[in-house]
């Protein structure tokens, strides 16, 4: 395991995260464990990597089909059996899961005292999705950043070190390759065209990808009462808007909420990409394991 800090790493809530996320493994101390127990559960009898392709290691010898390659056939087992035999290889380019967590200020807000903030949910469950691909042979990086894919279950420390460096969403220090899988994860508190313009870019070089939505409870319902000062956390300039009486408003602020939480499914699914949303209520090995059926039905058809 490495020693090299990044920039801007801390000890302090990034730290506390990464150890929710151990709690979730469940197999280490801290974040980490808990995410490798959680991991360990989801991998078990799941994830066979043996799959047939151009990969270095001898898998298996199987009879001689019309349109094969005469170069694939082993004579010497062909002359032994007396029929011809192919020489098929394990596939062994192993995939690569690029993660992003929104770090936005709105992803700091959380409405109940007994409840993560957005961000704390959402890198937790990053950091737990990390451990399970890199324990299932796969390789991860964080987009955005310029950390080369990691191939290691100990990599999950030097992933977590290069969190702070994340801060926009795009494809800055290390590009996006075809055939590799982006996890998003942000409150998507903004148009819909506008990430559209993100994500389509990717689709269309072969990219697969989900969208995750984490959002307080507080945001869906909005269960304020009376008159209520609401704080824009994303305005530089501290903008405040004052309702006189919630209620009136809370029907109307409920559609525009599911709505837009539509939108960004139908948005996705017009990508070829898969759609969740989460609760910070939700635990997070439901929100895990949600997240791994898709990953692991997309796998299975490529």
């Amino acid at each position: 395991m490495s020693n090299e800090r990044p920039p801007g790493t801390s000890k302090d809530g990034s730290q506390q995260n990464l150890a929710a996320a151990e709690r979730l493994a469940g197999g280490l101390p801290g974040l980490l464990l808990e995410a490798d127990k959680v991991a360990h559960t989801f991998m078990k009898g799941v994830h066979g990597r043996r799959r047939v392709g151009l990969g270095e290691s001898f898998w298996q010898f199987r009879p001689y089909q019309p349109g094969d390659a005469r170069r694939d056939i082993d004579w010497r087992q062909t002359a032994k059996r007396g029929d011809a035999f192919v020489r098929q290889m394990e596939w062994e380019a192993s995939q690569t899961f690029w993660l992003y967590r929104d770090s936005s200020e709105s992803m700091n807000y959380r409405g109940y005292k007994n409840l993560p903030t957005k961000k704390n949910f959402a890198e937790c469950l990053l950091l737990a999705l990390g451990i399970v691909v890199l324990n299932g042979g796969e390789q991860v990086s964080l987009l955005g950043t310029s950390l080369a894919p990691q191939t290691h279950y100990n990599s999950i420390q030097r992933i977590f070190e290069y969190l702070p460096t994340q801060t926009t969403m795009a494809e800055t220090g290390r590009p996006v390759a075809a055939r590799s899988e982006v996890v998003l994860i942000s409150d998507f508190y903004y148009p819909v065209p506008q990430l559209s313009a993100f994500c389509q870019s990717l689709a269309l070089r072969g990219i697969s990808g989900s969208l995750v939505q984490v959002y307080d409870p507080s945001e869906e319902t909005l269960p304020f009462k009376g008159r209520v000062k609401f704080y824009d956390m994303e305005a530089p300039n501290g903008a405040s808007y004052t309702l006189p009486q919630v209620e009136a408003v809370r029907e109307e602020y409920e559609r525009r909420f599911i709505a837009h939480r539509e939108a960004l499914g139908a948005a996705a699914k017009s990508w070829g990409w898969k759609f969740s949303s989460f609760s910070t209520a939700t635990k997070p090995e439901t929100a895990l394991a949600k997240l791994y059926d898709d990953l692991a039905v997309k796998k299975g058809r490529t």
